[in-house]
């Protein structure tokens, strides 16, 4: 998980557009690295699987759940405040 901070570390990534329009679902091709741009992780579900806060562009506000090798890169909440209130509800 330091590896998916450290890479949210880096000069301007944060301020990047996020380069997704449209949910990506499925098994993803591209590089993730190159998906999370203008994101910022929120939780590790495990096994590879992250929760994304859309920072910027159309998308911005929104929360995604990034799961290349199975899930794709789709959105779980419209908003960071939904979210969480729900993850806080977690059993």
């Amino acid at each position: 998980m330091d590896d998916e901070w450290e890479e949210d570390r880096l000069p301007g990534r944060l301020a990047e557009p996020f380069p997704l329009t449209e949910p990506l679902p499925g098994r993803i091709g591209a590089s993730a690295g190159e998906l999370t741009r203008g994101t910022l992780m929120l939780a590790d579900e495990g096994c590879g699987i992250y929760v994304r806060l859309i920072l910027n562009g159309l998308r911005e506000g929104e929360v995604w759940k990034i799961d290349p090798d199975w899930g794709g890169f789709v959105p779980v909440s419209t908003g960071f405040r939904t979210w969480y209130t729900e993850w806080l509800q977690r059993p």
